[in-house]
Parts: C-alpha cells; structure tokens; sequence
C-alpha cells in the first residue's frame, strides 16, 4: 500500500510553519502524497472544524515551491460551487509549477450554506458536477488546440488553454463522495474513487459496482481515514496500537484498496508529527510489504 496525508491547512494550527513542517516530514518519512482541504466561506452553523482555513489551492502552490518529491492533491475540490474553466486553469497551473506533482481531486461537497454564501445553486450541484468534470477532463489533457464545449450549465468557444498540464495526458483525476451517485460517476469520469471514513465492506460493496459501471477499464479506490494510535479516539475508523492500525489497514488492502490517504487526529502540531513519524516507523513498513 501507498499512502498520502492530509494536511493542516484548516483549524486552529494552520500557518505556513505547520504546512512545511508536515509536507517536509511527509517528503521525509516516505509518505507518497500530501492533501489540503477545501472549504472557502461557510455559514456559522457548519463552520465548527473547517471555518478557520487556508484556501486549498493557494496552499498547494506555496508548497509546490518548498517540496521536491511528494504528490500534492486536495481532498476535495468542491468543484460544482467554483467556475470549472477558471478551476482548471489553476491546476494546470499547479502541476506546472510542482513540475507533474499534482492530483486532481473533485466532490459536490455537503454544505448547501456554503452554496448559498458563494453564489452558486446546492439543488442541481450533482448535474453540475458532470458537466463541470467534462469540462476538466477536456481543458487538463488538452494539449494547445483551441477549444469549444456547450453544455446545459456552461459554455466556451474557439479558447485557448495554455501552458497545458505538466503530466502528459493531465494529472490523475480522482472523484470524492461516498454515494452510490458518486461511486457510479467515478466509474465514468475518473481514475480513482476516493470516499471518506468509509468501512471494508463498504468498500467491497463499491467494488462489484465500479466493475459493473466500468467493466472495460480499472477504477482505482483510495479512501481518505482518520487515524490515530490513541484507541480512545471517537469517529475514528482506523484507532488504536501499531498492531491494531497495521490489521485494520490490512483489512483495506484486502478489500481492494491499495492506496489510503490518512488524517492524523491530535490538533497539536508537535502530537501529529509524532504521530506520522510513529506510523512510517512502526506500520508502513509492514503493509508496503503486503503482497
């Protein structure tokens, strides 16, 4: 297994020092990917863990420039509340100045608050999502020829896209969501499924689906997990000793998954990094090994 890690880049310890610290510990430790996440404005009423937050993308560029090695993805781009053209011009962009680094993940997201504070519609945002993802798909593997798309929410004619995606062909496009809405649009759009807090047998449930909707070609499945080696952690999926961490991973990679992005849970920076620090030393070894 491979695994990525999400950073803080929202709550109370977001700031550059922290961003660096755990994108280079990452680089370090042998972690293959490093993730923000995404929320731009939302109402009071959700706004209890991620209100405080360094916008994912600018985050990314910053440490596109400060890293050398690792993968750099946000997890996930609420992609049906921002304009998709200007979206892709700015992962494109990203991938260009990480030099072919980037990964491109997308959701609908679950605040409707924050819809309403952007300016953009919640009721249609899986619509929109199809049709915002197309548009991604086509501008990311474009390379330099002028383009045109007419859709029923967007449009352009005869533009020009330029510099195109570091990555030949455009960065790997995952697509978040733990839906079976979600399940089946990546089956259609994207490389990679990418759940959240979901179980093994969830997991296997959404393998016979996946091949069912993409028979023809591989769906990849990489869930996002809060980890901890407290065992007294609530809401965690994956918590307790090395041993347990290590058995429960094994579970994941069992049912089909071969790359996990993984959210350490204590707040303070200095208990993260030990935290990270403690899982390259005492559990990846093992499951990097698994067959």
């Amino acid at each position: 297994m491979r695994f990525g890690l999400i950073l803080s880049n929202y709550g109370a310890s977001a700031a550059p020092d922290t961003l660096l610290a755990e994108a280079g510990a990452a680089e370090a430790f042998g972690f293959d990917s490093a993730w923000t996440t995404d929320h731009v404005f939302l109402p009071r009423d959700d706004a209890a863990r991620f209100g405080r937050i360094l916008e994912a993308l600018v985050s990314l560029a910053y440490l596109a420039g400060r890293t050398e090695r690792i993968r750099l993805g946000v997890s996930s781009l609420v992609l049906p509340q921002r304009e998709p053209v200007l979206a892709a011009k700015q992962l494109a962009s990203l991938d260009v100045l990480a030099g072919g680094r980037l990964i491109v993940c997308v959701g609908v997201g679950w605040s409707a608050g924050e819809y309403e504070n952007l300016g953009a519609r919640f009721s249609d945002r899986g619509l929109r999502m199809e049709e915002a993802t197309t548009i991604l798909r086509t501008l990311l593997r474009a390379r330099n020829e002028p383009l045109s798309f007419s859709g029923r929410f967007y449009a352009f004619t005869d533009g020009v896209f330029s510099p195109p995606p570091f990555q030949s062909g455009g960065p790997p496009l995952w697509m978040a969501g733990n839906s079976g809405a979600a399940i089946r649009r990546a089956a259609r759009l994207a490389d990679v499924w990418h759940p959240s807090g979901v179980s093994p047998d969830q997991i296997r449930q959404a393998v016979s689906i996946l091949r069912a909707e993409a028979p023809d070609r591989s769906v990849g499945i990489c869930p996002r997990l809060g980890v901890s080696f407290d065992p007294e952690t609530a809401n965690t999926r994956v918590c307790g000793s090395p041993d347990v961490v290590r058995a429960a991973l094994d579970e994941y990679r069992e049912a089909g998954v071969e790359y996990a992005v993984l959210d350490f849970q204590p707040s303070d920076p200095a208990d993260r990094l030990h935290e990270m620090e403690r899982f390259a030393r005492e559990v990846m070894p093992h499951l990097e090994a698994s067959p």
